[in-house]
């Protein structure tokens, strides 16, 4: 389940689970959720350390929900491609690298649209 706050108009184009990013020499596994006007990435946020207590006592199943934890809108980024992985930069600066082309063919969609 996902946490995904859409505002007015936005739309949901598509979610990648477990997309690898990296930036420099750090690296994080990741779920990414494309829309018509942001990009984001979400994971389990440990929000509520009562709740899985309550959980653990009782031995009861809480439906866990992937938060946003970063977002970019689209008309911010810029995408390139490189010999083997593709790059979104801010502002001329990378931000991170990742390996998916499908998520690189719909965010060069995206981007072409804005």
């Amino acid at each position: 389940m996902y946490n995904l706050n859409l505002s007015k108009n936005e739309k949901l184009i598509q979610i990648f689970d477990n997309i690898l990013i990296t930036n420099s020499n750090q690296e994080k596994t990741t779920t990414i959720a494309i829309t018509n006007k942001r990009l984001l990435f979400l994971d389990y946020l440990n929000t509520n350390d009562a709740l899985d207590a309550l959980r653990i006592t009782n031995k009861l199943n809480t439906i866990k929900y992937k938060d946003i934890y970063y977002q970019l809108n689209l008309s911010d980024i810029k995408l390139t491609k490189q010999s083997n992985y593709y790059v979104i930069s801010k502002n001329k600066e990378p931000i991170f690298n990742f390996y998916n082309q499908e998520i690189y063919n719909l965010l060069n969609q995206e981007l072409s649209i804005k």
